[in-house]
């Protein structure tokens, strides 16, 4: 796979979690931090007091296996929001493998 490629590959998995956060946290701002080839963490927030992170590995997102329907399954199957509610305000919800 070529670098624009993979790279456009990438933004696109980058872009279903994003589009799921919107989706599942109505009405919170949702900005995002790459961190190759480690994590990009996703940031959910609607206030100081309300704000929700997911910290997704890298290969979680970079996989040629996880195409963008294939992330959205999982996020769905993982229950990705939900496990991200779950944690104490300040923590984050770790994804991938």
């Amino acid at each position: 796979m070529s670098k624009e490629t993979e790279d456009a590959f990438v933004n696109e998995n980058q872009q279903v979690i994003r589009d799921y956060l919107i989706g599942k946290f109505k009405g919170f701002e949702v900005t995002d931090t790459p961190n190759p080839p480690l994590s990009h963490m996703f940031i959910v927030t609607r206030s100081a007091e309300e704000r929700y992170r997911v910290k997704v590995t890298w290969s979680q997102i970079s996989d040629n296996n996880n195409t963008p329907a294939r992330i959205e399954q999982l996020l769905i199957a993982h229950d990705v929001a939900g496990r991200m509610r779950g944690k104490s305000q300040g923590e984050y919800f770790a994804w991938g493998s």
